[in-house]
């Protein structure tokens, strides 16, 4: 973690017993979200569960189980003095049942919000009278924040999972009851003695809502249960599809009935407590909207509920309410507080919403003020009145950031000044034609089956063209099977017809200058041809010494992204990225990438003519020296693991040469691996990998997600070839073509990621991702993102026994089999899009 000082850990320890930490962990890329632990000394307090999704983390963050263990510097069970939930919304019931249901968390009390009045039910009213299952869906929906903006896939998503929250949160409550943790509801009374005495030196205080303000909260809620029975009563709605088209129509109808917006009704149920010593008080109120409550006859009870709060600060720290929402505070609110030098946001990355502009501007002209958020800083740490700058503790990020999420394609610049060259891409290749009246935009595939064909993807027209240039059309390169026979590099391998690119100074800087001039020097020994050069244009000067008339087999990049950059693709084309609407952000990269293809690119249609490896050096000269020396592979033999929602990969297994099954997670951990099977010449992972940890691959079960291979586990000597279907598998630096648009993020070191541990052990050439993976569960590769190009690459190393020119191979046929699938949905077709332009080669590859 990031901290703002080096005060020593014992005094900080101090400062947190005394002053109580506020831990606000990272609830990820999704909408809203919430979950804070509060630590005084051995006290813990922790209120609300973020997503239920979180649980087992989303693709490139951290669960909320690994979370609670990093900050408690301890493995689960943790033991909970309180649990609190402060109101129904799916963001904040969230993982709490599966973190108590599993053993998590070991709460002695839960003070939560009313399971009747937190849903709109009467006493003797439960969810089953309702009527059914879309019946729920659409009680559900109404209940929640209004959710219209989004796609129809994503608002789909959205109404299943609202539809199993209160049923949920009811097994919750009577799972804690059964498992003898003492459950209290809120309707408006004081908080009751026992927790008060067990929360003794943490200054708690239960400030509202009162009981008359819960009622008429509820009594809206109920009158949006009942517009949805009737509502699908009347239209003889079933299914979930049908839902979302009712929903939409309500919603634009009556959408927000006089300011009396969804969701408010229990945004203003929400438990609000204040917490420290009278020198650092701190205000956490969920999401209860003081501004703008939006709810029928509450405006006085909200006045009062606001005066008590003022009445129990001043503040040294505010929590915003309802996700720094407009509704939540305002100018005057943060006067009453005491101008709170200490302000945090808690909410999802992809949310454009939240924090709202407005308050956002008005936070930046506070003066003397800290604002942290999660979303750009991950888990943050308070420590209010902490000696020095150690007050608080950001994971990643800049403390006083205000920046606005906007989207990519809002935020993207029409030319970006410095960091890597930025491309766009078109299905399935990357130039995009001018439009044309009476057809609709044009894209132009080049170098796939001869032509003319005309089709149509996702609704765009597809126009299958013969190469523009003969002289750089890809050519028909024949290839020696791999054999027991097969000659190491230092035995006579022969690097004639390959182009080697680097930055030679950069190099020096990286691996030392006699190590990066023997590599030169090297290259030219064993008949390659060298081009140095710099900048975000120096793959067009590779382009260049390509078009030289001499025959060329492929491109090898030395070097890693800092001595020469890759490129930032946009994996869709502006009418693609169109289509799909909000779900974009249902990729955790939104469709962004880092790609080396551009080298290859002879015609600037953006698939590369020539394959494309790069040699990364990881600043170190020894990984440098094996990359050049690895040989194809002379062992025989097959290791894999898949996850065990990936049987798809089966059938991948069965075209690799050798004998024995593939591993399956669930039940196989990393520590049942038998090293023995290590030994084996090429290996296969179809397994989770994470944005942010380069050392594990993981499975999955009912608990969560297990390691199923790290880092430690890579071979020490090891000369075949590694192909994986991991989220960014081969991603060689600390950072996402997403986050970083304007500079290259720093690279990993060998340590910190299998790929580069790979090839330090000789591997002939590690194939992965640089972002997150698609393929899905099903065996049939109609419905499956990737398992064409995970075949087809098996396909072509046995054949030619270059893994980088078996990848080219593969992802041609994988851009044919898109431009077949005329069938395919636009988020089908970009998922596969993403596939071919990310899967890169590392290592030498021949």
């Amino acid at each position: 973690m990031a901290t703002r000082s080096d005060t020593s850990e014992a005094a900080v320890e101090g400062d947190a017993r005394a002053r109580g930490t506020y831990h606000f962990l990272d609830v990820g890329g999704v909408k809203y979200g919430e979950c804070v632990l509060v630590v005084f000394g051995n006290k813990r307090i922790l209120i609300d569960g973020s997503h239920q999704q979180d649980y087992r983390g989303q693709d490139g963050y951290r669960s909320i189980p690994q979370q609670l263990s990093d900050v408690l510097g301890e493995a689960a069970p943790h033991d909970i003095d309180l649990i609190v939930v402060t109101h129904g919304h799916a963001d904040h019931v969230g993982c709490l049942p599966e973190l108590f249901e599993n053993g998590i968390i070991r709460p002695s009390f839960a003070y939560v919000t009313h399971p009747k009045a937190g849903f709109g039910r009467a006493m003797d009213e439960s969810a089953s009278d309702d009527g059914g299952s879309a019946t729920r869906k659409l009680e559900a929906a109404l209940r929640e924040e209004d959710a219209s903006d989004l796609s129809d896939a994503e608002l789909a998503a959205f109404i299943d999972a609202a539809e199993t929250v209160e049923k949920r949160y009811n097994r919750f409550l009577l799972a804690l009851a059964e498992g003898g943790v003492e459950v209290h509801l809120h309707m408006g009374g004081p908080l009751p003695d026992a927790i008060e005495k067990r929360l003794s030196g943490t200054g708690v205080a239960l400030l509202g809502p009162s009981e008359e303000q819960l009622l008429f909260c509820a009594e809206q809620i109920a009158k949006s249960n009942r517009e949805a029975q009737d509502a699908i009563a009347a239209n003889d709605v079933r299914d979930t599809t049908e839902v979302v088209a009712l929903y939409r129509a309500l919603t634009s109808a009556r959408p927000g009935d006089a300011g009396y917006t969804r969701g408010n009704a229990m945004n203003c149920q929400s438990i609000v407590l204040a917490f420290g010593p009278e020198s650092n008080r701190v205000l956490l109120a969920g999401d209860m909207q003081f501004a703008e409550p939006g709810v029928r006859k509450i405006e006085e009870a909200v006045s009062r509920l606001r005066a008590d709060v003022v009445a129990a600060g001043p503040y040294a720290m505010f929590k915003t309410t309802h996700h720094t929402s407009h509704n939540g505070q305002d100018e005057s609110l943060l006067d009453e507080l005491g101008k709170p030098r200490i302000i945090v946001h808690s909410g999802g990355l992809r949310d454009e919403a939240h924090p709202y502009p407005s308050v956002l501007e008005a936070l930046e002209a506070r003066r003397g003020r800290i604002f942290a958020r999660t979303d750009r800083n991950g888990l943050i740490s308070v420590t209010p009145g902490a000696a020095g700058d150690r007050e608080v503790v950001v994971a990643k990020g800049e403390l006083n950031d205000f920046t606005a999420n906007v989207l990519p394609d809002e935020t993207r610049p029409e030319s970006e000044p410095t960091g890597p060259k930025t491309l766009a891409m078109s299905p399935p290749s990357i130039k995009t034609v001018a439009e044309v009246a009476t057809a609709g935009p044009q894209i132009i595939i080049v170098n796939l089956p001869p032509g003319p064909i005309d089709l149509t993807v996702a609704g765009v027209d597809i126009i299958v063209r013969n190469p523009k240039d003969p002289r750089v059309a890809r050519r028909s390169v024949t290839f020696a099977a791999t054999t027991a026979a097969s000659t190491t590099r230092d035995e006579g391998g022969d690097f004639a017809g390959l182009l080697f690119a680097s930055d030679p100074d950069r190099l020096r800087l990286n691996v030392g200058r006699s190590e990066a001039d023997a590599a030169i020097a090297r290259i030219e020994e064993r008949g390659g041809q060298f081009v140095s050069g710099s900048g975000d244009d120096f793959s067009d000067r590779v382009v260049a010494a390509l078009r030289d008339g001499r025959p060329h087999r492929g491109v090898v990049i030395v070097g890693g992204y800092d001595v020469v950059q890759p490129h930032r693709v946009d994996c869709l084309d502006p009418e693609l990225r169109r289509k799909l609407g909000g779900d974009i952000t249902s990729d955790l990269d939104q469709f962004w990438v880092w790609s080396d293809a551009a080298f290859g690119d002879t015609d600037d249609d953006g698939l590369a003519e020539l394959p494309v490896s790069r040699v990364p050096d990881a600043r170190d000269a020894r990984m440098l020296k094996a990359a050049f020396a690895a040989a194809r592979s002379e062992v025989a033999g097959r290791f894999g693991v898949r996850n065990v929602h990936r049987p798809f990969a089966d059938e991948i297994w069965k075209g690799m040469a050798g004998t024995g099954d593939i591993l399956v997670s669930e039940p196989f951990r990393s520590a049942d691996l038998d090293h023995d099977r290590l030994v084996a010449g090429n290996h296969y992972h179809m397994l989770h990998g994470e944005l942010d940890d380069g050392t594990i691959f993981t499975g999955e079960d009912a608990e969560g997600y297990p390691v199923a291979f790290e880092v430690k586990q890579v071979p020490t000597s090891f000369s075949g070839v590694v192909f994986t279907g991991c989220c960014w598998g081969a991603l060689i630096v600390d950072g996402s073509a997403l986050r970083y648009v304007d500079r290259l993020p720093p690279p990993r070191v060998v340590e910190a990621s299998i790929a580069l541990s790979y090839l330090k052990a000789g591997a002939q050439a590690f194939i992965g991702c640089t972002g997150a993976h698609y393929s899905g569960p099903s065996v049939d590769r109609e419905a499956n993102f990737a398992m064409d190009l995970h075949e087809a690459f098996w396909e072509h190393f046995a054949q030619s026994g270059s893994a980088s020119h078996a990848l080219h191979s593969a992802k041609l046929a994988f851009a044919e089999s898109i431009v077949r699938g005329t069938h395919l949905d636009p988020l089908s077709t970009a998922r596969r899009l993403k596939n071919l332009a990310q899967f890169t080669c590392l290592g030498l590859g021949w």
